[in-house]
């Protein structure tokens, strides 16, 4: 079995960067990067930390649930939606929890199996769209403080990468232009990416069966098949 990083070659480019992999679930999420540096063979991280996680170690999942109070201003998300005092709050307020957000992007002749569950209201004067980008917001965020907080001179490399950022997306296999439009969108509105063409340009999508074989390369599992 040849290591991970056997199967990745040194990066060409001239300039420090910065590569973003998030990946929305259905239910649960998480995000991974890689700081290209010139000359040297990318190492993959994952962000192991997320606020309301502080005492879990190692956890690189968290929920993919929000909560909304009624003028759709987004209150919580992530694992924090989930502790008990949030969620006696939510109840307090009469907040909207928001989750299995990602079903309202699909394509209209995907047809769910819920078994009789039903996909909830959405948050005051917001669109799917709307929700989707408020989430890749929340984990983009998250992201932004894991790396000033655990690499050396972290607000230095931040600076140094922030306008430039690739970003790549994760989606169901099945999902088309139409539903990447969706997301671009969801990644402007997030705050991710300016909207423009070269702002857009840095979006990359990847279907879930695409990332789980990368996966597979990266960790070997798959060299004797692809050889």
């Amino acid at each position: 079995m040849k290591p991970a990083s056997g199967t990745r070659k040194p990066y060409t480019g001239t300039v420090r960067s910065l590569v973003l992999a998030l990946d929305v679930g259905t239910t649960f999420s998480g995000v991974s990067y890689a700081i290209l540096e010139p000359g040297d063979v990318p190492k993959i991280h994952g962000v192991t930390r997320f606020p309301g996680q502080e005492h879990v170690a190692g956890n690189s999942k968290i929920p993919s649930i929000m909560y909304y109070d009624t003028d759709g201003i987004m209150k919580a998300a992530g694992a924090e939606a989930e502790n008990a005092s949030m969620v006696a709050l939510a109840e307090d307020e009469g907040w909207i929890k928001t989750e299995l957000f990602k079903l309202r992007l699909r394509p209209k002749a995907m047809k769910l199996k819920m078994n009789g569950m039903r996909l909830a209201p959405l948050p005051t004067g917001k669109t799917a769209v709307d929700v989707f980008g408020d989430f890749l917001s929340y984990l983009f965020h998250c992201t932004r403080s894991f790396i000033i907080d655990t690499h050396a001179n972290g607000h230095a490399l931040w600076r140094a990468v922030e306008h430039d950022i690739q970003f790549v997306l994760s989606h169901p296999n099945g999902w088309e232009g139409a539903q990447q439009a969706k997301m671009r969108r969801a990644a402007v509105y997030g705050g991710l990416i300016p909207d423009s063409d070269e702002g857009k340009a840095r979006i990359r999508f990847v279907t879930e069966g695409e990332a789980s074989l990368h996966a597979c390369v990266l960790n070997g599992l798959a060299a004797d098949v692809l050889s």
